[in-house]
């Protein structure tokens, strides 16, 4: 197979600013055949031409899919499938990441792929006609002689919706495996009569949480738990799991920022609704360990993460809670709930100061309720089941709130009340700590460390603050999911940490009994929110030119933004990355998503080619992409993108005298497309002109361009706040 990695050398994110010019519409010629008769003609954009995916490649006998909450094609041919995700050049091939010089795009709804890239790594050769103005495309056997041409395949009906229309997504994405062929469905499979699709009844649903890599380092079977469930075992907190199920009836398990140490098949099967078992590392950038399984029929199963992050459990049944026990000491009380697999377990603590309560997801209940007989804390428990297939064990504390932890067996959680830490619990319906005032502090001197890219937010108090004692609070209630107290070795100072699901605001006032902290949604207690998109990062570097690296330089220049920011008390800033990492394009958006920000801003460093390879070195100057989102043709805003994009070009131009290129308007560069507030990309200078180059290098000159954004910034709040700091 010819595939030519060589020309692909230079990682970009979006296409270059001429990308989407009025596209020409040309001829496309396969084996001797014209093709005619497609939906969208084929464009030439920028000396590429690109072409409707689905038409195309299944005239030529491929097999192609749509996988719309990815917003991914896939084309299988031969020994090989192709995935490629619409604005990224970044594709996979067979499992492994390789770089085009264009992306897939949308286009008149439709989806367009560019030709000349997949057909070459698929064998066909293709050339290009100017005369006729056509691409003209041959496949293996005839370009070898073999055949005058092969006959157009007739398109075979098509089933789902290739086009770009969110409205035609669905929330379970279907998308192909893309490890090993002999585990690919084959061209046009049918679900076979098997009484329809496996059915997801989970009834919680798992939180991506920042966590380093972790290593997957067993999965055991139903024969090794004893019932009809499969559990992942990590090394360490799992950041987050995706999973969905296929026509086929596969159901396709993603353990994210994970290493597999499993690999091969797991098919000891025992009772359970499951043909057969699949592990693999499915990625290594990022690193997913994926997990497939083959569902006879309509089986339900749920997917639950243990509360310490390290289990992951697959099962195909609900889980019998088949005991329930409580135990005490001298010192501390213990609860110990027991199922068939781990219970998965979340905790609330409206019932302060007199119960709290343990809910346990897609769990049945098949155990009594019981006493403490010497409990330090507690005096009994009950239990019961909830309609929505749900159980509980509520506990009744009869002294002193304790504090809380956890810890598992295979299929048991012991959940124990201690004195480890004194003096502080969490109130779930409030959503704040509370911490007895037993010693000194000035909460003025307080210093918080907001880690939010890691979801952590920590305290510093002072050495007084040793009588809360050390150790872990489980939490569990959806917003944090447990506190961490202990002791700096250097300065004495003690480290309270919330550990949280998402990205919250912490605040600190005093109370006559209590030093309180309140959990607050950054939205409720921040005038505004500015969402700095440094682009690229980490294995893609953006473009490279005169000894400057893209993602360096837009990482520089949105640390100053930052900076600059961070002493305005009425503007809260958060940046999608603060070091050399890199971030999907999707969680980029989806992070000020989450925020609920109020303006977001990408930046990045432009390059111009004559052609692919050939500099072209005059093109300078700044220029500011927006889109005009639905939300925002809707009035929902009371600035819109372009009016956001004039002010910041504006202002970088005035700030720095760099030529005005302008606005342009692009409907799918990702960041902006999908971010639910008025969005910029801001493009700093082109890095592929010399003179330019050499003043983005200076840093002077850097900190005027972190200047003009933070003044455009200021000005868009001052002149058109959001409607919720009115």
């Amino acid at each position: 197979m010819k595939i030519f990695l060589g020309i692909f050398l230079t990682l970009l994110l979006f296409a270059p600013a001429t990308m989407y010019a009025e596209p020409v519409r040309v001829r496309l010629i396969i084996d001797g055949y014209e093709i005619i008769d497609l939906p969208s003609p084929p464009i030439l954009v920028e000396g590429r031409t690109l072409v409707p995916f689905r038409e195309v490649f299944q005239r030529v006998g491929g097999t192609v899919g749509w996988h719309g909450g990815h917003r991914q094609v896939s084309l299988f041919f031969g020994d090989n499938v192709l995935v490629m995700t619409i604005d990224e050049t970044t594709a996979n091939l067979n499992g492994n990441f390789i770089e085009m010089d264009t992306p897939p795009i949308i286009y008149n709804d439709r989806t367009m792929i560019p030709l000349r890239f997949p057909a070459e790594i698929f064998d066909f050769d293709v050339d290009w006609d100017d005369i006729q103005r056509a691409a003209i495309v041959n496949s293996p056997n005839a370009s070898e002689g073999e055949s005058s041409g092969i006959p157009i395949i007739p398109l075979p009906p098509v089933t789902g919706n290739e086009n770009a229309s969110e409205n035609e997504e669905s929330d379970k994405v279907e998308l192909p495996w893309t490890g090993e062929q002999n585990d690919l469905p084959p061209p046009n499979a049918v679900l076979a009569e098997t009484g329809g699709l496996a059915r997801d009844v989970s009834t919680s649903v798992i939180q991506t949480i920042a966590h380093p890599q972790t290593t997957i380092t067993a999965l055991q079977t139903p024969l090794e738990t004893g019932v009809a469930a499969y559990v992942a075992v990590a090394s360490s907190p799992i950041t987050g799991v995706s999973y969905f199920v296929l026509p086929d009836n596969r159901l396709v398990v993603d353990i994210n920022n994970a290493v597999s140490l499993i690999a091969g098949e797991f098919n000891e099967i025992s009772n359970v609704p499951v043909s057969g078992v699949r592990a693999s590392q499915f990625s290594q950038e990022p690193r997913v360990t994926r997990i497939v399984f083959d569902v006879i029929g309509a089986a339900e199963f749920s997917i639950t993460l243990s509360a310490d992050r390290q289990l992951l459990t697959v099962s195909f049944s609900r889980n019998r809670i088949t005991g329930v026990f409580g135990q005490s000491d001298a010192f501390s009380d213990s609860l110990f709930i027991q199922g068939e697999v781990l219970p998965a377990i979340n905790i609330s603590t409206e019932g302060f100061p007199h119960f709290f309560t343990i809910n346990i997801d897609n769990a049945t209940m098949d155990a009594a309720s019981g006493l403490f007989a010497t409990g330090v804390f507690a005096s009994h428990f009950t239990v019961g089941g909830r309609t929505d297939g749900s159980s509980y064990v509520r506990v009744y504390v009869h002294g002193d709130w304790p504090s809380f932890s956890t810890a598992h067996s295979a299929n048991s959680v012991a959940f124990m009340m201690h004195r480890g830490i004194s003096g502080v619990r969490y109130d779930s319906v409030e959503r704040e700590l509370r911490i007895s005032r037993d010693f000194a502090m000035d909460i003025s001197e307080v210093r918080h460390i907001n880690d939010y890219l890691r979801y952590r937010y920590t305290f510093v108090l002072p050495p007084s603050a040793e009588v809360l004692g050390r150790g872990e609070i489980s939490i569990l209630d959806g917003f944090v999911n447990y506190v961490s107290i202990s002791r700096n070795a250097e300065n004495h100072n003690i480290y309270l940490t919330l550990y949280t699901t998402r990205i919250l605001s912490f605040s600190m006032h005093e109370e006559p009994d209590y030093f309180i902290i309140r959990t607050h949604l950054p939205r409720d207690v921040s005038p505004f929110i500015v969402v700095i998109d440094p682009g690229h990062g980490g294995t893609c570097p953006g473009t490279i030119h005169n000894n400057i690296v893209e993602k360096d330089l837009v990482l520089d220049v949105s640390l100053m933004v930052a900076q600059l920011l961070e002493a305005d008390p009425f503007i809260t800033v958060y940046m999608t990355r603060r070091t050399d990492t890199y971030v999907p394009l999707l969680r980029r958006a989806e992070f000020a998503n989450e925020l609920g920000a109020d303006l977001f801003i990408s930046i990045h460093a432009n390059a111009a080619e004559i052609r692919r390879g050939v500099i072209n070195p005059y093109p300078n100057g700044v220029e500011t992409w927006y889109t005009i989102s639905e939300l925002e043709e809707a009035g929902n805003f009371v600035l819109n993108s372009r009016e956001y994009a004039q002010i910041i070009q504006r202002h970088a131009v005035l700030n720095t005298g760099a030529r005005d290129r302008g606005l342009r308007e692009e409907p799918n560069f990702v960041v902006l497309r999908e971010t639910n507030m008025p969005s910029v990309l801001l493009e700093l200078g082109f890095i592929t002109n010399p003179e330019e180059a050499a003043r983005l290098a200076n840093t002077q000159y850097r900190w005027l361009l972190a200047e003009a954004i933070y003044r455009g910034l200021v000005e868009a709040f001052a002149t058109h706040p959001p409607s919720r700091s009115m």
